[in-house]
Formats: structure tokens, C-alpha cells, sequence
């Protein structure tokens, strides 16, 4: 059941939470396109593994409100307004994709509140030399060279967002045609298509606002991964369609306490698949 708070600037936030309501907190971030729903299907296996799953989405997504202008170490305040509300002292944070360094914002933001960081296929900082020669996916590389022509960006993830809204199971097909190496993850099982079409569905719910917002914040963060100190586990598939796993194995050198564990044969959505979802959120089942 998705929640909703009022956040201290005003702004609504949607979140939901998952697994053994008694766990260890992980406060999760989702994807460039995605929303708060991703994540195993099965949530009693993420409640065996002891961990309360609490996933927000981000600006512009689902249910919570735009933040023009946003900078990356912005969602950090965010998730503070969250765990404040939640009542949370210590806690470790998750991300998948563009969602890591949403994770990575909040262990900056709070340094004594988080405690380990987990992040599934992370992207580097953008406007770092190199990085963007690192993406794969063929859209993305045309936003990366587009990076300051943003109503060309708008305009393109517009009608993205239209053509998705209209026929989310056809946009789901549409999404397996274009990478072919996530279909054994999305189309697995009827419950994890079925998840895929909602995840979709809440990640263009506002059309194009969020994945905007997004792209946007791919490049400043507006902290460097040099600056957290947690100890990070990183997971990545060698078999992604959207970025080379050259960009988490980068990100991995930059953070100061990173481990990298490389997935043979996992796509870019590998990390919702059972074994290695109990991988991804064992990592982070204990503050300890």
C-alpha cells in the first residue's frame, strides 16, 4: 500500500514499504524510468532475509511532487524527511541504476544515521571524463549528447512517456525488442511482468516530469563519490543492455570502501531475479 507524507518543503512523497516490518531498515531508490515498486516480487523472501524494504519515489514519479532544478544530493534531505518520519535512528540505503547515486546522496547527507550502502548497476557521475562513452543503450547516448539542449530532452522524453502511457504492456514488449538481454528478468514469471508493467506505468505517471528531472541530475551531483564513507557492496550483470560494466567497476574505484561483485550472464534488471535479489538485499540485512 503506497503511503504519502508532506515533505518540509511542501512537496508530496510516495513511498511503500516491503519485507518484515521488524527488519533491518533499507531505504531503497529506484531507476531512470522506474518507480518505487521495483524490486523481487516476492516479498517473503524479502522478509526472510530481515529486511524492512522501504522504497520512495523520486521527484516527479508516481506519487510525489516535481523538484525543478534538482541536483542529486537534493533526494538526501528527502529520504532525512522520511526517516524522521518513520521514526528511523540507523539505517542502510539501496539503489539500482540511477537510483545509486540517489543512495549515495542520502549516505553523504546523513554520515552517522547510515550505515552500509548496496547499489545494483549504479551509473557514475556524468560530466566525469569518459563516463558517457560508457553508456550502451543507444537513447541514452543521444540524451548524453544532448545534454544542453534540454527542450530537445524534454521533448524527446515526452513522447517516450505518451507512447509508454498508452499501451503499457506494449511499451513492456517494446522494452524486451530494444534490449533483449532483460527479457529473461522482466518476462520471467507472469508476477514479475506484472510488476514491470507497474513499476512503468507509476515511472511515466507524471509523463515525462520525472525521467527528466532524472537525466538532469545525472551529471552534478553535487557531492563527490569520494566523499562517503560507508562501506559499499556493488553488484553489476556483464550482460547489460543500458551501460557497460565499466561504469560501475569506475564508480567502484572512486568510492573509498567499495567492493565489486561482478554478475555473469545478469542484464541491467538482473538484480530482481530471486538468487540475486538475496544477494543485493543480504548485503545490507544488518547495520552491523
Amino acid at each position: 500500500m503506497t503511503k504519502h507524507i508532506t515533505l518540509r518543503d511542501g512537496r508530496t512523497l510516495a513511498f511503500s514499504t516491503y519485507g518484515d516490518p521488524n527488519g533491518t531498515p533499507v531505504i531503497f531508490s529506484h531507476g531512470f524510468s522506474d518507480s518505487h515498486v521495483i524490486r523481487q516480487p516476492d516479498d517473503s523472501l524479502t522478509a526472510s532475509l530481515g529486511v524492512r524494504w522501504i522504497a520512495a519515489d523520486q521527484p516527479g514519479v508516481g506519487g510525489s511532487s516535481p523538484k525543478k532544478d534538482r541536483k542529486m544530493v537534493d533526494w538526501g534531505a528527502d529520504m532525512e524527511n522520511l526517516a524522521d518520519h518513520l521514526g528511523l535512528d540507523t539505517f542502510n540505503v539501496a539503489g539500482h541504476s540511477g537510483g545509486g547515486p540517489h543512495a549515495l546522496a542520502v549516505a553523504f547527507h546523513m554520515p552517522e544515521r547510515v550505515r552500509k550502502v548496496a547499489l545494483a548497476s549504479p551509473v557514475a557521475p556524468f560530466d566525469e571524463p569518459g563516463v558517457t562513452k560508457m553508456l550502451v543503450l543507444k537513447d541514452l547516448k543521444t540524451i548524453a549528447k544532448l545534454r544542453h539542449l534540454t527542450f530537445l530532452i524534454r521533448w524527446a522524453e515526452r513522447m517516450g512517456a505518451k507512447s509508454a502511457l498508452k499501451d503499457i504492456p506494449s511499451y513492456v514488449e517494446s522494452v524486451v525488442d530494444q534490449m533483449p538481454n532483460e527479457a529473461k528478468t522482466i518476462l520471467r514469471n507472469p508476477e514479475q511482468q506484472a510488476l514491470f508493467e507497474e513499476n512503468f506505468r507509476l515511472g511515466y505517471l507524471q509523463h515525462e516530469e520525472g525521467v527528466f528531472e532524472m537525466t538532469m541530475a545525472l551529471w552534478d551531483w553535487g557531492f563527490s563519490p569520494k566523499e562517503i564513507r560507508q562501506p559499499v557492496k556493488m553488484f553489476y550483470g556483464t550482460a547489460d543492455d543500458i551501460i557497460s560494466p565499466e561504469m560501475p567497476r569506475h564508480l567502484c574505484s572512486e568510492l573509498p570502501n567499495c567492493t565489486a561483485h561482478e554478475w555473469s550472464g545478469a542484464g541491467h534488471y538482473g538484480f530482481v531475479d530471486r538468487e540475486r535479489w538475496a544477494e543485493f538485499v543480504g548485503a545490507v540485512a544488518s547495520l552491523s
